[in-house]
């Protein structure tokens, strides 16, 4: 047993929609919102630097390198959460068979619908946020250009994201409603101790997706920066 942790948000599969294809077609959806803060950054900074080119291109090579560093920290914590995923996962198999032995049938389905229910909505959450966030930072790359034609489809598109948000939020309110009879359930049921076991596991259960996915787009932004940063060493080499 161990001690709390927070609960969650979550995401999924969204629903198919012509507008999809802007994941793949457009290129504002190519460039993820990291990377292309990054180069429009450099962009900007680049008009405003008249100094000397090889400074710059050592600050680059300094900035290379503190990214490399960075990169294996988090690698390295990817892989503790990873191990403490696993770790808790044996912790909720072992509650689910203490459930299953101490409640009725019906009320140990109903828990098990209930954890798989909040592994799924936290996911849901998290794609949704994700896709949306992506969304609006498209926009905002048009937001001078109000003839671009892809301005009214990703507007429609956030949209659609902000709906399909909204569903998920009332989606999970249901959740958490049944979580909270199943714990009145399982608080008759279990020992003090087995009880503990099982708010530890749920709790953990959706932080830890938030972790992973958190430590996951760190990553991924950290590459993206690397990639981007060395992309500008190759072009201001002097």
């Amino acid at each position: 047993m161990k001690k709390d942790a927070s609960t969650a948000t979550p995401e999924a599969s969204p629903q198919k929609s012509p507008l999809d294809i802007l994941t793949t077609s457009s290129t504002y959806f190519q460039v993820s919102e990291p990377k292309a803060k990054l180069m429009t950054r450099y962009s900007r900074e680049m008009t405003l630097i008249n100094g000397d080119c090889c400074d710059l291109t050592k600050k680059k090579e300094e900035l290379v390198q503190r990214l490399g560093k960075k990169l294996l920290v988090l690698s390295n914590e990817q892989t503790s959460i990873a191990e403490e995923s696993n770790a808790n996962d044996l912790l909720g198999a072992d509650v689910a068979l203490k459930v299953a032995q101490k409640c009725r049938p019906s009320d140990a389905s109903k828990f098990r619908s209930y954890v798989d229910d909040v592994g799924y909505i936290t996911m849901l959450l998290l794609s949704l946020s994700g896709r949306l966030a992506r969304t609006d930072n498209a926009l905002h790359t048009l937001a001078a250009d109000d003839s671009h034609p892809d301005k009214k489809i990703l507007e429609a598109k956030r949209d659609r994201l902000l709906e399909q948000l909204d569903e998920a939020k009332q989606l999970k309110d249901d959740i958490d409603r049944r979580g909270a009879i199943i714990s009145k359930v399982l608080e008759r049921s279990l020992t003090i101790e087995e009880y503990a076991d099982y708010d530890y596991f749920i709790n953990m259960k959706a932080k830890l997706i938030v972790d992973s996915r958190e430590i996951a787009d760190k990553i991924k932004l950290g590459e993206e920066q690397l990639v981007a940063l060395k992309d500008t060493l190759v072009q201001s080499e002097c």
